[in-house]
């Protein structure tokens, strides 16, 4: 028994392959016969048909080799579903991989075109900012200045004014000696000393003083110092206006400065912050822009990875598929032919004696 099972193996293998083709009989046995140790079973087969062997040995190994076929079968579909299985989550994975790496590299791109916009509108700040700080600078420069001339102007005038009016006090002192009796000889040094400063002065306000002074000078009388006491008396009184006139525009400009100066810095102190941050910005933008840059081209390579992975897999796939579908199909070939065989054993024993004939006549 154990020498008849590889020996109808090849006779499955040799009327599998012509199953196709509906061949007869003849020359079905034409084609083992070819093989020398076909050649051996079909004497072996004549043998058992001739001397009337138990053909049930023959039906039993029929009967074992269909189910072994069955049993391969069944061991190839649970492998098939188990991969199909394992495949499925492979391809999962990679399809959930790639839709994850297509997912940031739309976000990485959308981040470095975003980040590159934003660097661009914050260079162009800067370039104002920086342009306003100079502006800014020039202006507290040039305000500085105005202020610090008005100033000047007003300690000159202010200056003035006090010398305009110690000269005034000493007229008056010296037109009071003249009232008082004193000789007009002793006080000439004095007199021609305030009489050339007011002149130096040369302002209108003095004009009339000057020239009473100077009659004074040549004719000293009651009634012309008294007149001239009450000019000296007008005019210190209109200097001392003046003056606190002028030092109210010097208090009030002084108080305008410190306004607007005080608004100057504090813009000052606003520009070159925003600035600073402006530049900070900048490089933070450059280092995104960059690392979104490398890590676009990071996701880029593990995308192609993946498809490739995947195409590798579905690859894979196709061909175990194809492996798995043959080897089914070749099975199912071999258990028709174990099929007919063994309708022929069980329901055409009468025509062992025609296989017989055909044997010999094809030998």
């Amino acid at each position: 028994m154990a020498r008849i099972i590889p020996i109808l193996t090849l006779i499955l293998a040799v009327v599998t392959a012509r199953v196709a083709k509906s061949e007869s009989p003849k020359e079905v046995l034409a084609q083992i016969n070819k093989d020398s140790f076909g050649n051996s079973v079909l004497s072996v087969l004549q043998l058992q048909l001739a001397t009337g062997g138990p053909v049930g040995e023959i039906q039993i190994l029929l009967n074992n080799i269909a189910s072994q076929l069955n049993g391969d079968q069944k061991k190839a579909d649970k492998v098939h579903e188990s991969d199909t299985v394992a495949f499925e989550k492979i391809i999962a994975d990679l399809e959930q991989e790639i839709a994850y790496h297509q997912t940031q590299i739309v976000a990485l791109s959308n981040l470095r075109d975003s980040t590159t916009e934003a660097l661009g509108e914050a260079e162009a700040e800067v370039r104002v900012v920086t342009s306003d700080i100079a502006n800014n600078e020039k202006s507290f420069a040039d305000e500085s200045a105005t202020r610090q001339s008005q100033h000047e102007t007003w300690v000159r005038k202010d200056a003035e004014h006090v010398d305009q009016m110690d000269a005034i006090d000493e007229a008056s002192k010296i037109v009071q000696h003249l009232q008082a009796g004193v000789a007009f000889a002793q006080l000439k040094s004095r007199f021609e000393k305030v009489q050339a400063k007011l002149m130096e002065s040369k302002h209108a306000l003095f004009k009339p003083l000057i020239n009473a002074l100077t009659q004074l000078a040549s004719k000293v009388d009651n009634k012309s110092i008294i007149k001239i006491l009450e000019l000296l008396a007008q005019i210190r009184q209109q200097l001392v206006a003046s003056r606190a006139s002028l030092l109210a525009t010097e208090e009030r400009q002084a108080a305008n400065w410190e306004v607007q100066s005080g608004h100057l810095q504090e813009e000052h102190k606003r520009l070159v912050e925003r600035k600073a941050f402006l530049e900070n910005s900048i490089v933070q933008f450059k280092v995104t822009i960059q690392e979104a840059v490398e890590d676009l081209e990071d996701q880029t390579l593990f995308l192609e990875d993946a498809e490739d992975s995947l195409e590798i897999q579905e690859r894979w796939a196709a061909e175990q598929e194809s492996q798995y579908e043959a080897q089914t199909f070749e099975r199912e070939q071999q258990l028709e032919v174990v099929e007919r065989l063994q309708e022929v054993l069980t329901q055409k024993m009468s025509a062992a004696s025609e296989f017989l004939e055909i044997r010999e006549e094809v030998f």
